[in-house]
């Protein structure tokens, strides 16, 4: 079985290429050659097997078409998220809708099309903590913003093109979670973040799970089928649950609950939430990881240095305190 996978080398990325080499698929990975990239293909092709990589840009139609010939089946995770979709739109239009287009008319071009997997977000459901959960696949999506309006804009092309023999799928992943060490949070993703209530209902899913998940709907009794991806109904929880979880394990313990947006309205929740996984837990089979088993994770990953983060936990509070948007509103609207 011969697999393409665009957007290999990022967080579900090298978790999709060891779940796709640990089922002995023939593997080649497509991805941005930078330096980042070229450290975790030698990584992992060290750690878990060989496979062949492709380096090239999504939005070059010419190398696209070169690339997409002889695949029995094509995973495509390469994207623009939040916050660069948000502050380098054009950017993000070109990767997210034109790089899928560019695929979309390569394979269309080929005599035996491939099975398509392409990753959409929960996100486009839009906030939804005013109606019950869990979301569920069929509802209308409600598209917020340019990641989730040009993701939807995605899963319409490839819907379009089951006339013309498309075996595809789409998964509409939840918030794909790595195994976090403290000492390399990504401030730009930190302040994303605070843009999540602290109330807000949010399914855990390891990226772990994801890539599995991926890697079983490449034989999955699933062609042009929608499917949630979530942690399932052990790993539900709200997002101060998670955010607690997450920082006392790191050693920093919880962050200023201030810092953490307080909406007014329906709309200014945010945009994740529990979804009805019981299809795609029934055909892909991936729900491996709970929540206590991700903490544990971290532990192992962090080790001895748990102790030294903790000695230095109350300046990271407030470093990272420093970068909330909302903290200094919220601190003068409590008094």
């Amino acid at each position: 079985m011969k697999v393409l996978l665009t957007g290999a080398f990022g967080n579900v990325g090298e978790n999709t290429v060891i779940a796709l080499l640990e089922k002995k698929y023939d593997l080649t990975c497509f991805d941005i050659q930078n330096e980042r990239n070229e450290k975790k293909a030698k990584e992992l092709s060290k750690d878990f097997g060989e496979f062949d990589v492709v380096w090239g840009d999504i939005t070059d139609p010419i190398k696209v078409k070169e690339i997409v010939k002889d695949f029995d089946c094509i995973i495509h995770l390469a994207a623009i998220i939040p916050p660069m979709s948000e502050t380098k739109p054009e950017l993000s239009q070109a990767v997210n809708v034109g790089g899928t287009k560019n695929l979309l008319d390569a394979i269309m071009g080929l005599e035996k099309k491939p099975r398509f997997i392409f990753t959409s977000s929960i996100s486009t459901h839009g906030p939804r903590m005013h109606t019950a959960p869990p979301r569920k696949a069929d509802e209308v999506l409600n598209p917020t913003d340019n990641y989730t309006r040009q993701k939807v804009a995605c899963e319409k092309m490839i819907r379009d093109a089951t006339s013309d023999g498309l075996p595809w799928i789409i998964f509409r992943l939840n918030a794909s979670v790595p195994v976090l060490d403290s000492l390399s949070l990504d401030m730009e993703l930190a302040k994303v973040m605070f843009d999540m209530p602290l109330d807000q209902r949010i399914e855990f899913t390891s990226s772990r799970d994801v890539g599995t998940a991926l890697a079983n709907a490449v034989t999955a009794d699933a062609v042009h089928k929608t499917l949630l991806i979530g942690g399932g109904k052990n790993c539900q929880m709200l997002n101060r649950e998670f955010m607690g979880g997450l920082f006392d394990t790191l050693g920093i313990g919880m962050i200023d609950e201030l810092a953490f947006k307080i909406p007014k309205n329906d709309d200014e929740w945010f945009y994740t939430d529990w979804v009805d996984t019981e299809e795609s837990q029934r055909l892909l089979k991936y729900q491996n990881t709970s929540f206590d088993d991700y903490l544990d994770q971290i532990r192992k990953k962090i080790g001895f240095k748990r102790n030294f983060i903790r000695l230095v936990a109350p300046i990271a509070r407030w470093y990272l305190r420093k970068h909330s948007p909302y903290y200094k509103e919220n601190k003068r609207n409590q008094h």
